[in-house]
């Protein structure tokens, strides 16, 4: 009778079993194993999870037995460090297009972990990443063992983890090339922005996207289509314009001419010649109305800044760069990069993390950093 009764008062008693310290290799075939079988759930919280092309990549391998897992009813969850979004971008976007729920962390915290709980007993956490270079080449040690409590602390843990929701990559590949020089040399961008002359800017940018539909850097000027784009439309009395055709040609047309003095584009005969050279890319997004004609000059040239910071930066979509540097750089005011700035925050384009003032004066801190939201 005594035995029944300790037999159950173990039943009882949370599952604990002893750790076993993984080591390289052996850290990679367990938790491969374990992630094969779960019948439940998989919560991931990873400082990064690094993918590539080459099939001997064991990370490839886990990736793919977590997106199995999800295919056959598993409940999984995935959150990465944010600041590593270059390591993280393939693993990120191969994890959300198989429809596993996939987060970045914000930049508030640093996620450290490298924690991954199965089925809500099986615990894994310690220094391994998922990188080829964690699994087959570093000193890495990871405890493996099963608990109910501990598997339940963790998993509450990396649930109460702040996200960003939603696709927060800007799609580099995806838009229109522009040339750096634009924003870098004087008699170019910065003197229509001088100038306020908001509508040779915006002409400008649609020029750039013609020529990429075109394929080619001479091409035929559809003046309706580039009026429509820049806000106009007929009014329903035409006054002294023969036709609505008359109407957006002479929008157009004066802009067109006013680039061509500028030597920002060559023009003859209804024909615009534009050159691009070596720069950045303008999401296709951008150009919707949203933001062509919802946002200030201020706001859209500053977007520009931001796409070209963000392009050379090695933490994009982060960069930092003081707004006295930025001044500097591309010859415009401390108000325009304020105001210009303030409105795409405002309007979600851009996150800002800024340094707190340190003492002992408090007038000292790091310059701001900023990261590019998806459109």
């Amino acid at each position: 009778m005594k035995r029944i009764f300790l037999f159950f008062i173990l039943l009882s008693l949370p599952i604990i079993a002893n750790a076993q310290m993984l080591m390289g290799r052996d850290y990679y075939d367990v938790v491969k194993q374990h992630i094969a079988s779960a019948k439940d759930s998989i919560n991931i919280a990873m400082y990064f999870i690094i993918m590539d092309d080459n099939k001997d990549n064991p990370v490839n391998d886990l990736v793919a037995e977590v997106i199995k897992a999800q295919q056959r009813g598993v409940r999984v969850k995935v959150v990465l460090e944010d600041g590593k979004y270059k390591e993280n971008t393939l693993s990120y976007k191969k994890l959300q297009s198989s429809g596993v729920d996939v987060h970045f962390d914000t930049s508030t915290r640093l996620l450290h972990l490298k924690a991954v709980v199965i089925d809500g007993r099986y615990v894994f956490s310690g220094s391994t990443n998922w990188s080829k270079a964690a699994i087959l080449d570093n000193y890495e040690a990871t405890s493996f063992y099963e608990s109910l409590p501990d598997a339940a602390s963790l998993n509450n843990y990396i649930k109460a983890i702040e996200v960003q929701e939603g696709d927060i990559f800007v799609q580099k590949e995806d838009g229109v090339p522009i040339a750096t020089t634009f924003l870098t040399v004087k008699g170019n961008g910065r003197k229509l922005l001088t100038a306020q002359a908001d509508k040779q800017f915006d002409l400008y940018l649609l020029l750039l996207r013609e020529a990429k539909e075109a394929g080619k850097h001479t091409f035929y000027v559809d003046y309706e289509k580039l009026a429509k784009a820049m806000g106009y439309q007929a009014p329903a009395d035409l006054g002294g314009y023969n036709n609505a055709g008359h109407y957006y040609y002479e929008r157009v047309h004066q802009n067109i001419e006013q680039l061509a003095k500028s030597k920002l584009i060559g023009y003859d005969k209804k024909f615009v010649s534009i050159r691009v050279g070596q720069g950045f890319i303008i999401p296709d997004k951008f150009y919707t109305d949203k933001y062509m004609t919802g946002l200030s000059m201020k706001a859209k040239y500053l977007y520009l800044i931001c796409l070209l910071e963000a392009s050379k930066s090695t933490k994009y979509p982060e960069w930092f760069r003081s707004q006295e540097d930025m001044g500097k750089l591309y010859g415009i005011s401390g108000d325009t990069i304020s105001t210009g700035l303030l409105e795409l925050e405002s309007k979600g384009l851009i996150q800002v993390t800024r340094d707190k003032p340190k003492p002992p004066d408090y007038s000292d801190r790091n310059a701001n950093v900023y990261r590019m939201m998806n459109l």
